[in-house]
């Protein structure tokens, strides 16, 4: 197959083929059964009358129907020329021209040839085979010209041959084979040397005998640009067999319409259904049958059945309903002269449109192909099942089935305006091209990058924790950025210890509230974790951060085990509220201690330092020994419980940040004197006394 042009398509598009029809004295003799056909009078009773037809008849009968299909379906774009082959003559019935690609035409010169007289002599094979190579040479060399006068040079000058003889060949498959392969060859020497005929690169030869036997098919293949196949029938199942062989060349299905209303005269007027199956092509169906379109068994005969989809009829609408359609393609009807197929064109000729719809699955109507004219051809047009492209679009956050998804839209905005490419002129020094070091700036960037917000906790935080993500992208890292880096972790760490509630983006609220605190700071810590594992292999510095966020899960998660400890030698409920504060307490210590520069063996060794000294478990420390979790002034009283002696000193701190009542700083005592500037007699009276 020639491919040497890429400015068009290729011409044709579909193989070219030549019918070449035997005339001999076997052509008229009796083929088939016959039928039976009434005479006389309408009403009168008379003998039906057995009606045979010749092997000429059912030839001429097989290769209309052959061509009829393909001028309905295909109208100037494939083209079929017939053939009649006797013993002294090729007789060409129409031209390639397009005018006389007609099936009237076809028929007119099929009356002027008329039938055989019995007295003709047999077919010499091989001579129609060379008329029809060299019919189909001029074909391919006119089309070579017009092909280069519009800009294509590429023609595919392969063909097909179908030949219809009521005489068996005596030789086998494979010596025919070997003769068209001569034939081919001789032809092709020829045609290099002529200036009105082009070389042909492979010949499809289909070879059709009439016989009585039973029907059989024999297929032989030489290299890749000659195929012979050799089919067997008798006269009543060479129409199907043509119809088969059509389908077969040209890729074509077909539908059956079933439940047609038709009103019979002979029933009172009373209304019938009919089916009707059509010829189409097969990509008419093939945005449908993945979706589970049934398909049935159809066929005008048993020996060659094909799959077809049914479709139910549907109430007609005007012309100005019509919907927008992905595809669309002429039909041809399987029996053309049935009266529910001269019915059913009729109607849509008229002007009316005729709606199908799909066996109904549920209780629902899916209209999913529609029966329309346009300019005398009946046309089948596929309505798409989802929404026209003609409509608005979805929105982006629409997901299947109209529900509506959480998508990262504005981060994926930002993600494509960090790696656009703009043109840039490649150096001869530079160490890598500008479009490598993108797709590596791409890489990092994806490495974690959930699609919906409810995938992760860590990028729904604020503006601080979204400066950390944007830095584990980067190729290098300065001192600068690992130090801010190692700040956000700490300030979690903080506000972990703190109990405080996670900082999300302003506006969105996308942290799920109904899981608890300790969980969310987990999915935290978890997620942070794997951006920052999956960066570290960047360079060194990113190695760093993750070892400072490794470092502070383990402070964490030490200060938890060390306090769970201590507070199971409380007993009860004192023991439990004092581990939460201990917990707490030392948490923010320790994140304190890392913002402020502290290392870790200083931690350690501040922790070990401010410890109480172990005792009994019934026992206080010593009220010399202060623990971590009290500040300077508190002691530690025996049964006084630690909320007791943390309420008193906060109560002593709130009443030195208030000027004292007047009397209580006068009267230092526990009594001070009432209205004692009252002197009544002149004299100095006794005060009353008032408990202070």
């Amino acid at each position: 197959m020639s491919s040497s042009s890429e400015k068009t398509d290729k011409l044709p598009t579909r193989l070219p083929t030549v019918i070449l029809i035997h005339r001999s004295k076997e052509s008229s003799s009796q083929c088939g059964k016959g039928f039976l056909l009434e005479t006389g009078k309408a009403g009168t009773s008379s003998t039906p009358a057995r009606i045979s037809k010749s092997a000429w008849t059912v030839s001429v009968e097989g290769a209309i129907e052959y061509t009829r299909v393909v001028y309905d379906l295909f109208p100037d774009r494939c083209k079929v020329q017939l053939m009649v082959q006797s013993a002294s003559e090729v007789r060409t019935l129409n031209s390639w021209a397009s005018e006389r690609q007609r099936l009237l035409v076809i028929l007119d010169e099929l009356g002027r040839v008329g039938a055989p007289n019995g007295s003709e002599q047999a077919c010499d094979f091989m001579s129609g085979i060379s008329g029809a190579l060299e019919s189909l040479g001029t074909l391919f060399h006119n089309l070579s010209a017009d092909g280069s006068n519009s800009g294509c040079t590429a023609v595919d000058t392969r063909a097909r041959i179908i030949v219809l003889s009521p005489t068996p060949r005596s030789d086998s498959l494979s010596a025919l084979a070997r003769s068209i392969s001569q034939a081919l060859r001789a032809y092709n020497q020829q045609a290099q040397q002529s200036t009105d005929k082009s070389p042909l690169q492979g010949i499809d030869l289909e070879v059709v005998h009439l016989t009585e036997g039973t029907a059989q098919v024999e297929k032989a293949k030489l290299a890749s640009h000659i195929a012979v196949s050799v089919h067997s029938c008798y006269g009543q199942r060479l129409i199907p067999l043509m119809s088969s062989l059509c389908r077969e060349h040209y890729n074509m299905a077909s539908t059956i319409i079933t439940g047609i209303p038709m009103k019979e005269e002979q029933q009172g007027g009373a209304s019938c259904n009919y089916d009707v199956e059509l010829f189409h092509e097969a990509d008419i169906h093939k945005d449908l049958l993945p979706l589970g379109l049934p398909t049935t068994s159809a066929g005008q005969d048993s020996d060659h059945p094909h799959s077809s989809v049914t479709l139910r009829w549907s109430n007609p609408r005007s012309v100005l309903n019509v919907q927008f359609c992905s595809h669309a393609c002429r039909v041809s009807p399987v029996e053309v002269n049935s009266r529910p197929s001269i019915c059913l064109f009729q109607f849509v000729l008229g002007g009316r449109s005729v709606m199908l719809e799909q066996p109904k699955k549920t209780n629902f109507k899916h209209v999913s192909h529609i029966l329309f004219n346009h300019g005398g051809s009946v046309f089948l047009h596929c309505l798409p099942n989802g929404k026209s492209f003609l409509e608005d679009p979805p929105s982006i956050s629409e997901g299947l089935g109209g529900r509506v998804t959480d998508y990262r839209i504005p981060e994926f905005g930002i993600l494509m305006k960090s790696n656009l490419l703009v043109p840039f002129e490649a150096s001869s020094g530079e160490e890598m091209l500008p479009i490598d070091r993108a797709v590596q700036q791409l890489e990092r960037s994806t490495r974690v990058w959930p699609l919906v917000y409810g995938d992760a906790v860590l990028f729904n935080m604020s503006e601080d924790v979204q400066n950390l993500l944007t830095l584990l992208t980067y190729e290098r890292l300065s001192d600068e950025h690992l130090q801010e880096c190692q700040h956000v972790i700490y300030q979690l760490q903080a506000m972990e210890g703190k109990n405080q509630q996670l900082p999300s983006l302003s506006g969105t609220a996308r942290i799920r509230t109904g899981s608890k605190r300790e969980e969310q700071y987990k999915q935290l810590w978890s997620e942070l974790e794997e951006v920052a594992v999956a960066a570290s292999s960047t360079s060194p510095r990113h190695q760093e951060v993750l070892d400072s966020l490794r470092q502070c899960r383990s402070v964490a998660t030490r200060s938890s085990v060390h306090t769970e400890s201590r507070s199971s030698s409380r007993d009860g409920a004192t023991g439990s509220a004092r581990g939460s504060i201990w917990r707490e307490y030392e948490m923010q210590r320790e994140a304190e201690a890392l913002l402020t520069g502290d290392s870790t063996s200083t931690l350690r060794q501040k922790d070990v330092e401010s410890a109480p000294v172990k005792a009994k478990a019934t026992q206080f420390a010593p009220a010399h020994s202060t623990p971590v979790g009290l500040e300077k002034g508190m002691k530690i009283r025996p049964g006084v419980s630690l909320k007791t002696l943390w309420m008193e000193h906060h109560r002593e701190i709130c009443s030195s940040r208030h000027e004292e009542f007047a009397g209580r700083r006068l009267y230092p005592g526990a009594r001070a004197p009432l209205y004692a500037h009252l002197d009544l007699d002149g004299r100095k009276q006794a005060s009353t006394m008032m408990d202070m």
